[in-house]
């Protein structure tokens, strides 16, 4: 199992970044929801990206901007998240995936590589294994169990006392970097994190699969995958690569679960590695 980046080991060395136009765009959902994603760039495949809980589309920020540079860059701020609608129906996993279908139609897409963090790894592959997308090119999973090896072990540890919803989200939020960003780019994660209700934002961790949904839907999609993980997933990682080889594993060990922020010039030179590594993927 790789426990450097990519490319590092492919002889990529972080660039400095240009001056790159981040575009916004909106779209009706089947059930009249209006989404909100942006998108930078040209070139295929197309990455397209899936935050987590509660995040906000602009937490890639450095992704699109870095890599828009030689790809078509496109995030989806999920419904009730980021500059999308407060969606007043359904916010079930079904109800999510096809979300994600509906977007990707009305992207026109050719040829795309598909990038979930935290919730968006199960809510990407959820998509994936309902929809079977025959242009799907490659899968960037980044920091959550897949349900390979054995299921974690229960939390032993002594339950603390209960916080409020929106304290509980500040303390959440600053939890997931080991290098902090700025004030004012964690004031607009925050933003987005409290749009939903607490009771309503529960429900989107309430997932309706077993473990082994997630395991199946990789081996299904039988495309070529990057696991960007930290350290406490390592084991799944060693076990994604003895059972399907195409998979590259990168442990970025000096970051937190937003390790495409804390590390964002090494995880954006691990992804052009992998993206240049497809097959029959395009020059630039």
């Amino acid at each position: 199992m790789a426990c450097v980046g990519i490319g590092a080991l492919w002889g990529f060395a972080p660039t400095a970044v240009s001056a790159t136009v981040i575009q916004h765009h909106y779209f009706y959902t089947s059930d009249g929801v209006r989404l909100h994603y942006l998108e930078a760039g040209k070139g295929q495949p197309t990455l397209l990206w899936i935050p987590g809980w509660l995040m906000p589309a602009q937490i890639f920020e450095a992704q699109l901007k870095a890599l828009a540079r030689q790809q078509r860059v496109v995030v989806l701020d999920p419904r009730s998240q980021g500059k999308s609608a407060l969606a007043k129906g359904s916010h079930s996993a079904p109800r999510r995936a096809r979300d994600i279908d509906e977007w990707i139609q009305k992207l026109h897409v050719d040829a795309f590589v598909l990038a979930g963090w935290s919730l968006g790894v199960m809510e990407g592959l959820d998509y994936v294994e309902r929809y079977q997308p025959s242009q799907l090119k490659g899968l960037i999973l980044i920091d959550n169990s897949i349900g390979f090896g054995a299921a974690p072990p229960a939390s032993t540890a002594t339950p603390e006392p209960a916080l409020s919803h929106q304290a509980y989200l500040h303390r959440f939020v600053r939890a997931m970097f080991k290098h902090p960003p700025t004030e004012e780019f964690l004031r607009m994660i925050d933003a987005s994190t409290l749009r939903l209700p607490a009771p309503i934002a529960a429900q989107l961790l309430a997932k309706p699969y077993p473990r082994e949904y997630y395991h199946d839907a990789i081996l299904h999609a039988n495309v070529p995958v990057l696991y960007a993980i930290t350290s406490r997933l390592g084991y799944q990682g060693e076990a994604l690569t003895t059972e399907f080889p195409q998979a590259r594993v990168v442990v970025y060990p000096n970051a937190g679960h937003a390790l495409f922020v804390d590390e964002a010039d090494q995880f954006n030179s691990d992804v052009t590695a992998f993206v240049r590594s497809l097959p029959a993927a395009s020059a630039h």
